[in-house]
């Protein structure tokens, strides 16, 4: 199983024709989750992503359901056909609200019709042709807010406001705007270094250009029912988890005039000590924004990704007695560097007689040897690691062992970090 790990829901741009055919045909809730938005919109959303074409897909009120309802169908696979439960989630833009649809803070219905608003507030926006939208790479944020101020600045009468709309990492950021403003705003950072890639979009989102879709938008949140989160959702305008319900109707209608700062959701996450997310929803944006982050990232949409979430989300069926032992015997055959005998007694006696304990009660009940009891001889083994002195090169080549030996792909991550082991993990 992964251990402690982060969803991450995508945003509009990343659909495509075919997107949900194949797992469709691999796994009924998929199918079912899919009959489900296609009832609730009352049209046949399944066809548009399966066959398109294209440009009816693209457009926004189209877009933004067909993302929300892979990513939901994606998360019921993760939940239910894997097993697997997040510690946290987090969405780019549009999916905040599928974020909120899997912690269920809405339901789908509502869900599915919420983001069909939305995208056609945002296309009734696009119509008017007057913002635009630009891509840059390379420098800071800072320096873009610079040059975005200094264009306000010159223009009193706010005929010509860009600002930022996007800090997706540390590399990327986003501007939106009124057209000649982003186009001024542009040329100056390409004379300084930067890569600019004007976007396809006509309308200015996540700029205060936004704010009559924003309003009317609001009206709609209100009318709309939140429940309980049942794990923590992540804003990606704080960058802070919702507090509560009451957060959400404001903070999402926000979200149309207020920049997305995705840096600022890893850096939480990071905080939290969660250094894995799988992406639920079509594509790998969110994985590539990662790249160059201190993060793995599995993307449900990437066929070796998958394949590798789905092995090793019951991973138990590998696990033995024997398995058990060997730890056991592993921390035995590690060389003793540490003669503090008080350390080594809490470092590495107690913990070996506590797997050495379970081991005996488990062959008496005749029980079956689970994660968790696999989990506490591994923390057993890093406490024995830690305490005993044994080099990074010499625990990994021994952990190596172990899964080749009993065949796994993969052993549950429990990091002790230079703490000595303290008791059961049961």
């Amino acid at each position: 199983m992964l251990n402690k790990h982060a969803i991450w829901l995508p945003g509009q741009g990343s659909q495509r024709v075919g997107m949900g055919k194949a797992l469709s045909g691999r796994y009924a809730v998929v199918t079912e989750a899919l009959t489900e938005a296609n009832e609730a919109l009352g049209m046949r959303l399944d066809n548009l992503m399966y066959e398109g074409p294209m440009a009816e897909l693209t457009q926004t009120g189209n877009a933004q359901p067909a993302i929300l309802a892979l990513g939901v169908a994606m998360y019921r696979v993760y939940s239910q056909e894997w097993g697997y439960t997040p510690e946290i989630a987090a969405g780019h833009s549009l999916g905040e609200i599928t974020a909120l649809t899997c912690a269920g803070a809405v339901t789908f219905p509502d869900a599915l019709r919420l983001v069909r608003c939305r995208g056609e507030l945002m296309q009734r926006a696009a119509a008017a042709g007057s913002g635009a939208m630009a891509a840059v790479n390379g420098p800071s944020s800072d320096v873009v807010a610079k040059v975005c101020m200094d264009i306000n600045a010159e223009c009193a009468d706010g005929s010509c406001i860009v600002v930022i709309s996007n800090i997706n990492s540390e590399q990327q950021t986003v501007i939106s705007g009124h057209k000649k403003a982003v186009i001024e705003a542009s040329k100056r950072l390409s004379a300084n270094g930067a890569i600019v890639i004007p976007l396809q979009v006509s309308a200015p989102f996540h700029s205060p250009l936004m704010a009559p879709a924003a309003v009317q938008f609001a009206e709609v949140l209100n009318g709309i029912s939140f429940g309980e989160l049942a794990f923590p959702v992540v804003s990606s305008l704080t960058g802070l988890p919702y507090k509560n319900t009451a957060e959400i109707p404001e903070l999402l209608a926000r979200g149309l005039t207020d920049p997305v700062n995705w840096l600022s959701v890893l850096a939480y996450q990071k905080s939290i000590g969660v250094a894995v997310a799988v992406e639920l929803g079509p594509g790998s944006v969110l994985k590539r924004l990662a790249q160059r982050e201190e993060l793995r990232v599995l993307s449900f949409d990437d066929t070796e990704d998958e394949a590798q979430l789905a092995d090793v989300s019951k991973p138990s069926e590998a696990y033995s007695i024997e398995l058990l032992n060997r730890c056991l015997a592993i921390a035995t055959c590690v060389r003793n560097r540490n003669w503090n005998a008080s350390q080594y007694e809490q470092g590495v006696a107690s913990p070996y007689r506590g797997v050495l304990q379970m081991i005996e009660t488990l062959q008496e009940t005749g029980g079956q040897v689970e994660e968790a009891h696999v989990r506490q001889a591994l923390a057993m083994l890093e406490s024995v690691f830690v305490t005993k002195g044994a080099s990074a090169q010499e625990q990994e080549r021994r952990l190596a062992k172990l899964r080749a030996e009993f065949g796994l792909s993969s052993l549950p991550v429990v990091s002790l970090g230079n703490r000595p082991y303290a008791g059961s993990l049961l």
